[in-house]
């Protein structure tokens, strides 16, 4: 009968047999065989002789189906190019997928091709005359399960030259919040802001309400308020698996800690290609417009 060994197998079944059935203590059967101690006391502590499956007890996709979701999230509504969604998925969601990989993922969904009409970025936009210190603002609630929070408002910022970024997470949202945010956030900007852009939404007002609050604290600010056609967000989007299933970073955290965690390591510790290998910080403070 043939009899099929793991590769680095040091012993046989009648060898593993005998050490079960020897009264022997482990170093002397050790050197009797010619093994190491700890090959005789683990087929010691085994009831069988044969040799283990390696291959995993339970296989599992690259992505899940929620976290393929949350990628094309990102895709569209924040236009993440190629190398910044990479950053984002390997660091942020820890999920080691290659550049190759990810290309074909967004090629298979129909969404490689969106770089076409994309705003310039780095020291393309620099050469093409943009300064950094234009902030787009966003907002899209979102649906946790109950222990992760439940109903989330999501609130971040985005520099359109460096891709700095700033993103919060609260249980509720009011134009008055958008305020308080911006001022906490201005303390933490590499540079000055000259403009804001934001949705066409209520919660960031529009041309026609003179007193909003963000139009007021733009005016008091002397901010330029901007509303240009920027991407429109789903109304809720809803997640149904657990946030340290979708971000293992997150476990025991909130969504609003992973967030400010993300957007740290993003805007410091992730060099880029198009900044000129600088951070999104780095490259804001080099080209600042005091």
């Amino acid at each position: 009968m043939e009899i099929k060994l793991h590769a680095n197998a040091t012993t046989t079944p009648r060898v593993r047999r005998y050490i079960q059935q020897s009264a022997k203590s482990d170093r002397e059967l050790a050197q009797e065989l010619g093994i190491s101690v700890a090959t005789v006391r683990r087929w010691r502590q085994r009831q069988d002789v044969a040799d283990r499956h390696t291959v995993p007890k339970t296989t599992r996709k690259v992505l899940t189906d929620e976290q393929s979701l949350l990628i094309n999230w990102l895709r569209q509504k924040l236009q993440l190019p190629l190398d910044e969604l990479l950053v984002v998925v390997n660091q942020g969601m820890q999920q080691p997928i290659s550049r190759a990989g990810l290309d074909r993922y967004l090629r298979g969904v129909g969404q490689r091709n969106e770089d076409e009409g994309r705003a310039l970025r780095g020291k393309k936009a620099l050469k093409a005359g943009a300064q950094p210190g234009t902030l787009a603002l966003y907002y899209q609630r979102i649906s946790l399960l109950a222990a992760d929070g439940g109903e989330q408002h999501l609130l971040w910022a985005e520099e359109k030259v460096s891709g700095w970024l700033n993103a919060r997470a609260f249980a509720g949202a009011s134009p008055v919040l958008v305020v308080n945010w911006l001022k906490e956030l201005l303390s933490h900007c590499p540079g000055g802001i000259q403009s804001i852009e934001t949705e066409n939404k209520k919660l960031f007002g529009n041309s026609e309400s003179q007193t909003h609050p963000l139009q007021l604290w733009c005016q008091e600010q002397g901010l330029t308020l901007q509303q240009p056609a920027l991407p429109q967000m789903e109304r809720v989007l809803r997640l149904e698996s657990e946030l340290a299933q979708l971000l293992p970073a997150a476990e025991n955290l909130s969504l609003d800690a992973v967030l400010q965690a993300i957007c740290t390591n993003y805007n410091q510790q992730w060099p880029q290609k198009k900044l000129g290998d600088l951070t999104p910080a780095a490259f804001w403070l080099q080209h600042r417009k005091d």
